[in-house]
């Protein structure tokens, strides 16, 4: 019956799709979700059938002032209609109270405990399960203790894309839903949400800590970067592993704050919440559109000459109409045409009323590219993305958004919310890698991951000297040192915990400070004031 159901939303998605000559995976989503797909069957049901013809993976531009096409949205989920507890769970308190001081070490980290009914496996990505959180082992102001929620896989490739088989027997990462907005361990300066993530960690168990602290040190409270904390995990008693927990990539004013609309708005200037994401096209209730960056062949920083390859946008804030889905695609396509024309080319646009471009007054690539992009934002994420050498930053995870309401705090293209760095800190530490084209060698083996916003930005002189200049002051007040010298205090006071899993943990992280060290030292020299 599962499947039954599973094929006929597929089959209601992609028939909407085409009657909307819209992108394979556009429909919608009822919440800011993280990346991820369906169920395996709905997956393969929505492939499928999307092999019909007449559909086009790139949204196009309406033509007419039509009727608003609406999209389908994905159900909402009531994962608790009355809170779970042990006792709605038949659990007898005293046995997590025994599994709570077995486990209490005053030198440790964190302790999560996720229980389910019936210790039921926690498999899907898509719905969630039933849970009550236990956290431990942490200032008693932080501690929670039979607390209702829900929980789900979250990720991609980290968490075998969803294969319950691989997932029963491994680690993955999770998130969590709490039926009530609340705090976890002081998080983002005591900030109150629901959702959580539990992001499992590497061999070298700092790779992502060590990535979101750089990042809150560059961009400050300009713009969101998640905060974490490293904490052990079990579920249904059972051990994990070492987790980072850390803040959903969302639309929360806690978090991205643009504007939602209504539920059913038509309007087309609203906040726009946008992924560059791979894995678009395998969100069966997603909404996405395909950007081509012209099709433009640039010469990156290092000197090699390539042209850019297309790149699916997945637009992660609510959206309810295909009219809504073009017009973003039209606006992002329009803006990446602004800064390109500026830096290569020298010629100045702008938008009109309409969004279309115009020629501009103004009288530099940097006065134009300013107009249109929150330019700081842009520095801050490229500084820390050519510290990382993270190759998913032009793929995967890396995040935008705009919001063109009256009021908006998100006037102009903003970069946010770093995020996903599993591919970060490889290959040499001295050379330009976030401004320059993927190499071809990676290329032949996993696609050009290039991210032409920092291809055609970082080789501009203007720019490079607003990076020297951000990163001159970092170093002056101690920011980026200060980073180094926690990881490695955590590194020292942890180290029984760190080596759970790995007992080769704590000297992979100490192997990876190594490689940043090195890269910090090619950044000083090469980002002078």
């Amino acid at each position: 019956m599962k499947r039954v159901l599973s094929v006929l939303a597929s089959a209601a998605v992609v028939l909407s799709m085409a009657g909307c000559a819209s992108s394979e995976g556009s429909s919608s989503q009822a919440e800011s979700a993280a990346s991820g797909t369906g169920t395996e069957t709905s997956s393969e049901a929505a492939a499928s059938l999307a092999e019909q013809p007449g559909e086009s993976s790139k949204a196009e531009p309406a033509e007419s002032e039509s009727e608003p096409e609406m999209l389908i949205q994905k159900p909402k989920q009531v994962i608790n209609e009355t809170p779970a507890s042990y006792e709605s769970f038949g659990i007898d308190p005293a046995a997590k109270q025994d599994f709570i001081e077995k486990h209490l070490n005053e030198k440790g980290l964190p302790v999560f405990n996720i229980t389910t009914k019936d210790s039921e496996y926690i498999l899907s990505r898509d719905e969630y399960t039933s849970c009550v959180v236990d956290l431990f082992n942490c200032d008693e102001k932080y501690q929670l203790s039979d607390v209702s929620a829900g929980i789900k896989v979250r990720g991609n490739s980290s968490a075998y894309y969803g294969k319950p088989s691989q997932v029963k027997k491994n680690s993955v990462p999770y998130r969590i839903k709490f039926d009530e907005k609340r705090n976890v361990l002081g998080l983002n300066n005591g900030a109150e949400c629901k959702s959580w993530v539990l992001h499992k960690c590497d061999w070298d168990v700092i790779r992502n800590d060590i990535s979101l602290r750089f990042g809150r040190e560059i961009i400050g409270d300009d713009t969101f970067c998640s905060n974490g904390q490293l904490c052990l995990v079990y579920v249904n008693d059972k051990y994990q592993d070492v987790y980072l927990l850390c803040e959903q990539c969302q639309v929360n004013p806690n978090r991205v704050d643009i504007t939602e609309p209504e539920e059913g708005s038509t309007d087309l200037n609203i906040g726009y919440y946008l992924e560059i994401d791979n894995y678009a096209a395998d969100e069966l209730y997603g909404n996405y559109f395909t950007l081509d960056y012209g099709g433009y062949e640039v010469e990156d920083v290092r000197g090699t000459k390539r042209a850019f390859v297309p790149a699916e946008y997945s637009i992660k804030s609510d959206v309810y109409t295909k009219q809504q889905v073009d017009f973003i695609s039209k606006y992002m396509k329009n803006l990446f045409d602004i800064v390109y024309l500026a830096c290569e080319k020298g010629e100045y646009k702008t938008f009109d009323e309409n969004y279309d471009l115009t020629d501009a007054d103004f009288k530099s690539a940097q006065e134009t590219v300013e107009a249109v992009m929150d330019i700081r934002s842009v520095v801050d994420l490229y500084l820390l993305y050519e510290i990382v050498h993270d190759y998913d930053c032009g793929e995967g995870s890396f995040y935008m958004c705009i919001d063109l309401s009256e009021g908006s705090k998100h006037p102009k293209l903003e970069f946010t919310s770093p995020w996903d760095f599993n591919w970060a800190f490889n290959d040499s530490p001295s050379r330009y890698w976030a401004a320059a084209f993927t190499e071809k060698s990676f290329v032949k083996k996993n696609g050009d991951r290039t991210n032409p916003w920092f291809v055609v930005l970082g080789k501009q002189e203007w720019f490079q000297k607003l990076a020297s200049e951000k990163w001159t002051a970092l170093n002056e007040a101690g920011a980026i040192s200060g980073v180094m010298e926690f990881e490695k205090k955590l590194l020292e006071d942890y180290t029984d915990d760190l080596n759970s899993t790995n007992e080769y943990a704590v000297d992979s992280a100490y192997t990876l400070l190594e490689w940043i060290e090195k890269r910090l030292n090619w950044m000083d020299k090469t980002f002078k004031a």
